[in-house]
């Protein structure tokens, strides 16, 4: 993994020198700017993770530095973590105003200031990688989640749920309802991984109708029968009456065909990993594309074109 990447901006060597010395070993790259143009300069040449501010700077000061990241729509969520040897309440709240993500006023404990910045990395990476329909974490995390278990060689089981039929829904009713669907299809898997266990299991959402649940095999089966439940149990109420009475949707093509889409079901592919049976990621990720084939073949997931002598008048 790269190795986190901050700015360090701090006019006073000594101190500059005790917290890069600090957060390096603490596995950061630290980069150096001696003035506020310098510190804004590098940010945007550099896009580092965080940006450690003291406030007192020559040619711009820290506010001021502040202020003007926190305008841009890319560098606003780079994290700032401010540092100043003004203790007054006042001082604090113009920071803060500026767009200060945390204060650490000097002198300073440099256990401290070390913890402040993993714990502010960490906030801006959950935030950063969250989906905005469900909220629920992304692929990187994901990724770093299944990476984790993989190299401490841990047994898991890896649930990938996606939605059959999910496009045609979307052609019709578009994609404002498909959305509402997706936020839906996020909470009852939550929900099914809070009722599971305690801690509950991982859930990320890949993107689109796609969903990962990572937990304890002994757990899986559970699950995978509450989502298939809950999701059956109200799929239909995404759809008018006169759908639900059809029992079908039924869609006119661009070449003026009328075809049948049955309504949407959870497919849910179940992945046991043994402890050392998977190398990688991508290992991993070839045995899910095969089992999600598997289970596609078995459930009914057709578009099928309707004779001219079976349409609905």
């Amino acid at each position: 993994m790269l190795l986190k990447k901050l700015v360090v901006a701090e006019d006073d060597d000594a101190v500059a020198h005790l917290v890069a010395a600090t957060l390096g070993d603490a596995g950061f790259l630290c980069l150096r700017a001696r003035d506020g143009e310098e510190a804004l300069n590098l940010v945007r040449s550099e896009l580092p993770d965080l940006l450690v501010l003291d406030v007192m700077m020559p040619k711009m000061d820290g506010i001021e530095v502040c202020r003007r990241l926190k305008e841009d729509v890319i560098l606003s969520r780079i994290p700032i973590l401010m540092l100043t040897s003004l203790a007054g309440v006042d001082d604090r709240v113009k920071g803060l105003e500026a767009g200060a993500d945390d204060y650490l006023p000097k002198p300073f404990d440099l256990r401290e200031l070390a913890a402040r910045v993993k714990a502010l990395i960490r906030q801006s990476r959950r935030e950063r990688d969250r989906n905005p329909t469900t909220n629920l974490p992304g692929s990187q995390a994901i990724e770093e989640k299944v990476t984790d278990l993989l190299h401490a060689k841990q047994r898991f089981a890896v649930l990938y749920i996606d939605i059959e039929n999910f496009r045609s829904f979307a052609d019709v009713y578009g994609y404002l309802k498909a959305d509402e669907v997706v936020a839906q299809t996020g909470t009852l898997i939550l929900q099914a991984a809070r009722m599971a266990s305690d801690p509950p299991s991982f859930v990320g959402h890949v993107g689109g109708d796609d969903f990962i649940v990572i937990c304890q095999p002994e757990v899986a089966d559970a699950i995978k029968s509450h989502v298939a439940d809950a999701f059956l149990e109200t799929v239909s109420d995404y759809y008018t009456e006169e759908d639900q009475q059809r029992g079908y949707l039924s869609i006119t093509d661009g070449k003026g065909e009328i075809r049948r889409a049955q309504f949407m079901n959870p497919s849910i592919a179940l992945i046991v990993a043994e402890a050392g049976q998977f190398g990688s990621t991508e290992e991993l990720a070839q045995e899910v594309t095969l089992t999600k084939a598997k289970v596609r073949r078995r459930t009914n997931s057709e578009v099928i074109r309707i004779p001219s002598g079976l349409r609905d008048d």
